[in-house]
């Protein structure tokens, strides 16, 4: 018998080994084995750690890092009660915000089953041939092995009036929690983004943990809670372990009939087709409720009854493309076939495509400032036991007081002056003022632009050729 691929379905204990499984409706049903035994390799007892922090950029992009995709489901994307398929669909994925997920995926040692044997009343449907009963009683697969370990997501939502902080919070947060930038980095980002209504942003974090008791579950809320549960998830795996995978497969060494390949191929499609579609309404909804909340987020929005009568079709689209996936599933629409909103009764029509423009903000600029930092005489102009009188001026104009200051070699004169920088360069000058006759001796002139803003503190020596002094400044 041909194998189906393996599928993710949290289940509990090893008493759910041997639990028959059908394919079809997603759903467990009875067990036709008994007799075997439960254990894992005791050789291979160490862990397998897979980890990422990733910005997603679609809904189907969102649903694979949560292992949710119908990729990783097969043809077991529609069963019931599970918590983290509400977890996903919570997440109120929309395309004006930013998402980035947190996985952390722990895999422990697999606890299998062997020696499988099929009861009697397994048995006496075999072979009276009764092969739909035996379906319908044990499912065409079996679960065979279960793996322990854990899993963490977080899913957080960061949404910005202005577009490049949205994406500029994304890009810290993730450097963040991968060690890259220092710990706390996005919360002085995001509260720096905060102080100004251009820049105004907002977050949000949910998650879903499977593994852990007590303290080591709690919700995580803040965004270094997030990260911290992101680092120590491991060891809580390790700690406090559970079963988050089910290994799943066809009844190998009995004679049951399955589906053509043909068959099997035209309902996963079929199946896969109804899924991207609910996705899609689910989005298209989700941006469309985002709007109506936040219009200060768009330009010129739509009226809000617009909206509200666009949210209204794409619900009744999405419950109709559940239906539909629902129907597929318990092989109600034999042969499969893809979903047509038109050829439902009364039949729906999709709304008119509604194109939301982001508010765009133009990023403030501000201006660069020079700070002079201090003046140091290393040799002094005039032959001692004279000093030099010393004056500094910015585009011609001199220091207030202190100035002039006496200065020999060997003194050090701290500054604090500081001067808005256009676009034009500013000249810096010190001077020795002699006075008399002889006037006045340039030291030397330094020219300063915007272009050195951010590249430190500048050391520059001036010298008149008898005296050398050393002028420290900064533009920020």
């Amino acid at each position: 018998m041909a194998r189906i691929p393996q599928v993710r379905r949290v289940l509990f204990n090893d008493e759910e080994i041997g639990m028959g499984f059908n394919s079809d409706s997603g759903l467990a049903v009875g067990t036709a084995l008994e007799g075997f035994t439960v254990s894992s390799d005791p050789v291979a007892t160490g862990q397998t750690v897979t980890s990422t922090i990733t910005i997603v950029s679609t809904h189907e992009e969102l649903q694979e890092t949560l292992g949710m995709s119908f990729e990783a489901q097969g043809r077991y994307g529609f069963f019931s009660a599970s918590a983290k398929t509400t977890f996903s669909e919570s997440s109120n994925y929309n395309s004006t915000s930013t998402f980035l997920v947190a996985r952390v995926v722990v895999e422990n040692a697999l606890r299998r089953g062997r020696g499988f044997k099929v009861t009697a009343e397994a048995k006496a449907l075999l072979d009276a041939l009764r092969f739909d009963e035996f379906k319908r009683a044990f499912g065409d697969s079996f679960v065979r092995g279960l793996q322990t370990g854990g899993e963490f997501y977080a899913v957080i939502r960061i949404t910005s009036v202005s577009v490049s902080h949205q994406t500029s919070l994304a890009a810290t947060l993730q450097a963040e929690a991968n060690g890259l930038v220092a710990s706390g980095s996005f919360k002085a980002a995001f509260e720096e983004a905060n102080k100004s209504a251009s820049t105004r942003s907002e977050y949000t974090a949910t998650m879903f943990q499977k593994a852990g008791s007590g303290a080591q579950i709690s919700p995580t809320v803040e965004i270094g809670e997030v990260i911290s549960r992101f680092k120590q998830f491991p060891a809580i795996a390790s700690d406090s372990s559970a079963a988050y995978e089910a290994e799943v497969v066809t009844y190998d060494t009995l004679p049951l009939p399955v589906p053509t390949p043909e068959e099997q191929e035209a309902f996963l499609f079929a199946l896969a087709d109804a899924r991207e579609r609910k996705l899609g309404y689910i989005q298209a909804r989700n941006d469309l409720e985002f709007a109506l909340r936040h219009p200060d987020f768009f330009r010129d929005p739509p009226a809000a009854e617009v909206l509200m009568a666009a949210i209204s079709a794409y619900t009744r689209l999405i419950n109709a493309a559940m239906q539909h996936a629902i129907k597929l599933s318990r092989g109600q629409i034999s042969p499969p076939r893809l979903f047509d909103p038109g050829e439902l009764v009364p039949p729906l029509t999709e709304p008119a495509p509604i194109h939301l423009v982001r508010v765009t903000v133009a990023p403030t600029v501000q201006p660069a400032t020079l700070r002079l930092v201090s003046l140091a005489c290393r040799t002094a102009s005039d032959t001692a036991p004279a000093t030099d009188e010393i004056m500094i001026r910015v585009d011609d104009v001199p220091l207030p007081g202190p100035f002039p200051v006496d200065m020999s070699a060997g003194d050090q004169l701290g500054l604090d002056n500081t001067f808005p920088l256009g676009s034009a360069a500013m000249k810096i000058q010190v001077w020795d003022l002699d006075g008399g006759l002889g006037g006045d001796d340039l030291i030397g002139t330094v020219t300063v632009t915007g272009a050195e803003r951010g590249t430190g503190q500048k050391h520059v020596q001036l010298s008149d050729g008898q005296g050398v002094y050393e002028l420290v400044y900064e533009v920020v």
